[in-house]
């Protein structure tokens, strides 16, 4: 079995594509949630799994949650200036049925593959922890897998920390996360998507360039504008602008 394991999309249209494009036969296509939110293209990324016809094991992640609660929640269409961030531009590019889609996404899936139990979820706690010893595995697969109890050979897939890594832990228990195939963290100068292939239960990290010009240039345009947060505008000119580019917003290529 050929499984497509990706995460973090964060409404990225090319790279998602750029993937999809590279890496064209799988059997299972597994997302670790954050569809939406620091992304030029919500509606599109969101609409391809709406109309996904294949075998899929698709999560939610906090940002899908947040932009629920700022669409559902505030008064997201009277925010303006410094105040709007990505998450208003995604709300205005979305509509009830794509919401209601992400509503509709459960927080873990189990699957079974090659011998592997595996269980897909966005994130370890509330924050950026990490499991680190076979008994925090053991407690935690207990508590959400449906598979609670069967100790056999088991994996689970996070994402959020957009950190391409996997952990092997005593007695066959491993934890993997394919990073994330839009955005780095700062201290990751790598500006490729990142994503990985498990092919007959063996884990392999691939990545693969794609055109990030299409949201640098929507970062530009609301630069011009002045209607965004500066810090905002800062992430993607460090994400998405030329390999050099720093955080500053002022320069505009």
């Amino acid at each position: 079995m050929r499984i497509l394991l990706i995460s973090d999309i964060h409404s990225n249209i090319e790279a998602l594509k750029a993937i999809l494009n590279k890496e064209k036969d799988f059997d299972l296509l597994a997302v670790a949630g954050d569809l939406v939110d620091y992304g030029t293209n919500p509606a599109e990324c969101v609409e391809f799994f709406m109309n996904y016809k294949k075998p899929l094991a698709l999560v939610h992640g906090n940002h899908d949650t947040h932009l629920i609660n700022i669409y559902r929640n505030t008064d997201w269409k009277n925010v303006k200036g410094k105040d709007f961030k990505w998450v208003h531009e995604n709300c205005w590019k979305l509509g009830e049925e794509h919401v209601s889609f992400l509503e509709s996404l459960p927080d873990h899936l189990c699957f079974e593959a090659d011998g592997w139990k595996y269980m897909i979820q966005h994130q370890y706690d509330s924050s950026y922890g990490i499991i680190e010893s076979f008994k925090q595995f053991d407690n935690y697969w207990d508590e959400f897998s449906e598979y609670s109890g069967d100790y056999s050979r088991r994996r689970l897939i996070f994402g959020h920390s957009h950190r391409q890594t996997m952990s092997m832990l005593f007695g066959e228990r491993e934890w993997i996360n394919p990073g994330s195939i839009s955005y780095r963290r700062p201290d990751d100068p790598d500006k490729e998507a990142h994503y990985a292939i498990i092919e007959d239960g063996k884990v392999e990290f691939r990545r693969t360039a794609y055109d990030r010009s299409v949201q640098f240039k929507v970062a530009q345009e609301h630069y011009k504008m002045g209607d965004m947060m500066e810090t905002e505008l800062q992430d993607f000119y460090f994400f998405f602008g030329p390999a050099k580019t720093s955080r500053d917003p002022l320069k505009i290529y």
